[in-house]
Order: C-alpha cells, then structure tokens, then sequence
C-alpha cells in the first residue's frame, strides 16, 4: 500500500476516531518516505491544511504551509534538503548567482542569446534531492505533491508578480500521446491547486485565468532530459502552436513548467504566444537550475 493512500485517509478520518484510525493504519500499513522509500513518522496535516481561504497578506508566504504538506507526504531529510532560490539572481532567466553580495543582473547566457519571455522564475533550486522529489510526482504518478508544490509556486508568483499582473496563465501542455501515457499534466495540476489554497479575491481571479485549450502541443518531441543545448533548442522547435489567437491578444501570459534547465521549452512557448500577439510573456516553474 502506498504511503499517499493511507496518509489520505488519516487526514480525513473523523475527529473523535483520528487517533485509532492512526494507530491502526500506522500498524498495518507504515508510512514510507514518498522518495527516499524508508518508514518515517509524518507530521500530519490538520484536515483544512491547504483547504481553506486565506487573504493575499495571509498567502504571501506559504513556506510553512508547503513545508507541513511535504512532511505529511515525505521524511525531514528528503524535505529539508530541498534548497530555496534566492537572489541574486539573473533579470531575465531566474538564474541564481553564487556572489551573495550581488545585484540582480543579466547573466552571460542571457546577454549573448536574448530570451523571448521577460521574466522567469522559480521557487526552488534543481538539485539531485529536488530532482528525486519530482520525478516521484510526474514518473510515479504521486499526485499528492502537487497541493506542497504549487503552494511553493504560488509563493514563488506573489514574491515576483502582483496578484492582479497577469492576465492568462497557460500550463507548458504535453503531447496527447504523452498526455495519455502520463495520465496527467503535472504543470497544470500544480496550478490548479490554487484553488484550494485561496479562494477569495483578487486571488480567486487565478481560478478563471488558468486556461489549457490556448496552447498546445503541436509536435511529439523526444524527453529534453540528458539532452545539450543545442538538441534541446533542436528538439522543441516549433513543437507549440497557439489553438485561440483571440484569448492571447493583447494579453499579459504567465507559462508554467515543472523544471527551468536551459530554457529552451518555455522560451519556444513564448515565441508561439508572442507571433500570436500576446503582450508580453512571463515563466514561473517549480525547480531552477544553477
């Protein structure tokens, strides 16, 4: 039995039987680490953890909230592992620098080959552990993490953009043949979870922008995992195609992945959008890569 399964279930047991039902469930079947595999002790959620509506004061900072989710779902050392990105940082792609003294700037990749997108940025840093943590909700199918997840992307979206800045959020779409192996779209589940974490305005106005019949997935592509720079721009050229130029004109777009590597898939979603005739295109993902 799968730790998601059973946590689900403690989570939602009735008040006056939490502690039995606990016990029971903790006997028969042991929580396991959604990552690493080894038996941990979750630090459970209280039933409304990520349910109920905050204000946007309350939601600006949603590390302690993501960081309670993440417990329930996986063990200290694998969450505690996980790095937030900090600046200073590039003022185009996100990039972390290492100088912690430093101003924001351009980095040296963004000078030589200008991005399409304005902004990109992320909530954490794409390291080994992070990269462990993902994989078990996109290759895994652990849909749980995606409640933690977007709450550190939606932290990551009031510290850099206005709540009221964007007015389309398009997820990174997958291929109808990927989609159907897959049986999801982790990019659009992750935003999606917004809805449960706030749900009064202005930040109720998520709910109505998140759209996934604007973009999409034109060509089937090969993983961009383990592939160079140059194969990656190679591989996603012209893989995305916008299906309503009436919903992108004029607009200010906000796309959304999973990983931030070179930049090549969202920057390949920008030029769609924008030969489409949106205002301007802005990247927020999940993980960043330094």
């Amino acid at each position: 039995m799968e730790s998601g399964i059973n946590l689900s279930a403690k989570i939602t047991a009735p008040n006056g039987l939490r502690s039995i039902w606990n016990s029971f469930l903790d006997t028969v079947f042991p929580p396991k680490c959604l990552v690493c595999r080894r038996l941990f002790q979750p630090a459970f959620a209280s039933p409304e953890s990520g349910q109920t509506a905050h204000t946007v004061t309350e939601i600006r900072d949603l590390l302690p909230q993501a960081h309670r989710l993440l417990n329930v779902l996986c063990c200290w050392d694998c969450v505690n592992a996980l790095m937030a990105i900090s600046e200073p940082l590039c003022a185009c792609c996100g990039k972390m620098f290492k100088q912690p003294q430093a101003d924001n700037h351009l980095c040296g990749d963004c000078i030589i080959q200008p991005k399409k997108f304005r902004i990109a940025r992320a909530a954490m840093v794409c390291d080994q552990q992070s990269m462990a943590v993902i994989h078990r909700f996109k290759y895994a199918g652990k849909t749980q993490l995606a409640m933690p997840f977007g709450a550190l992307m939606l932290n990551a979206y009031l510290r850099y953009w206005h709540p009221e800045a964007i007015d389309l959020i398009l997820p990174v779409p997958l291929h109808n043949q990927k989609f159907r192996s897959r049986g999801f779209n982790q990019s659009y589940l992750m935003i999606d979870s917004w809805k449960a974490i706030c749900s009064v305005k202005p930040v109720a106005a998520f709910n109505k922008r998140l759209r996934t019949d604007v973009l999409i997935r034109s060509k089937a592509t090969v993983s961009q995992t383990g592939l160079g720079r140059r194969q990656r721009l190679k591989n996603i050229k012209g893989a995305f195609s916008v299906r309503l130029r009436e919903a992108v004109n004029g607009r200010k777009v906000l796309v959304v992945d999973d990983v931030y590597t070179t930049g090549a898939t969202v920057d390949e979603c920008a030029r769609s959008l924008l030969k489409a005739g949106a205002a301007l295109v802005d990247v927020l993902t999940l993980a960043r890569a330094i």
